[in-house]
């Protein structure tokens, strides 16, 4: 079955509330609201967050023909969120439906809510979705349900703002290291849209190499360990390399 237009839509479906939610009666038009990574509103640590989801399910969607030619007109019974993985443990969600089941043509809602991410928490969170939708006359095919899993979202904690991101095939984004200074252990985040062979260099404020590292990354969050007792007092910048892009940043060591 041709991948269901909602695969995008209900990426952010997975959200619920601690209290319950209101759809937004501005939205009209088939989707998720906000409808952008940039339309979450911050959080903080320690600090109550709420954000309410209003959820647009399709009617119908179109599929394609086994027998070729023009696709066709299906009726969306159903999407349902069956699993959220990767929220931050402070973090939880619940559905209005209760049981995160969003019919066709309806208009529902959902929260994302925490009582205050903590700072264990600060870096960021690479959340999966899984959905199966559910379709009826659908002629010539016998499949009229598709799972599908959405992995291209990620949580950032910081000690000011928490925002869900989005990344695709092409990015390659380095994170601040946590904590900065390092006096102990810290961690270095990156995200790659795809696998790859990626190289890690940290460089003295001299430009002298100090260390240089190969590591196959993932698609998604890659987490990098850094020790303090590995390296003097001073500034440094470390980078990625993916072999088409290289990104860096700074970081102070102070055992």
């Amino acid at each position: 079955m041709k991948k269901i237009l909602l695969t995008l839509t209900l990426a952010l479906a997975f959200v619920g509330a601690n209290a319950q939610c209101n759809p937004d009666p501005q939205f009209t038009v088939s989707g998720v609201y906000p409808d952008s990574a940039s339309g979450i509103s911050p959080a903080y640590v320690g600090q109550l967050y709420n954000q309410n989801i209003t959820i647009i399910t399709p009617i119908d969607t179109f599929v394609a023909n086994p027998l070729g030619g023009a696709d066709i007109l299906v009726t969306i019974d159903n999407i349902d969120l069956t699993n959220v993985t990767g929220l931050p443990s402070s973090f939880s969600y619940e559905c209005d439906p209760p049981n995160c089941s969003f019919s066709g043509g309806t208009i529902a809602c959902a929260e994302l809510y925490s009582a205050g991410p903590t700072s264990s928490e600060i870096g960021s969170h690479q959340i999966i979705f899984e959905t199966t939708t559910y379709v009826s006359n659908v002629p010539f095919i016998n499949t009229t349900t598709q799972d599908d899993v959405i992995d291209y979202y990620y949580l950032n904690i910081s000690s000011s703002t928490n925002t869900i991101n989005k990344f695709n095939d092409f990015t390659f984004e380095l994170k601040d290291i946590f904590p900065n200074p390092v006096n102990n252990n810290a961690k270095i985040q990156f995200i790659s849209g795809s696998s790859a062979d990626i190289v890690f260099t940290v460089f003295n404020y001299l430009g002298e190499k100090i260390e240089e590292r190969n590591i196959a990354a993932t698609r998604g969050i890659n987490d990098i360990e850094i020790s303090a007792n590995d390296y003097a007092n001073g500034v440094y910048l470390y980078s990625i390399n993916n072999g088409i892009q290289l990104v860096s940043k700074r970081m102070i060591i102070e055992n």
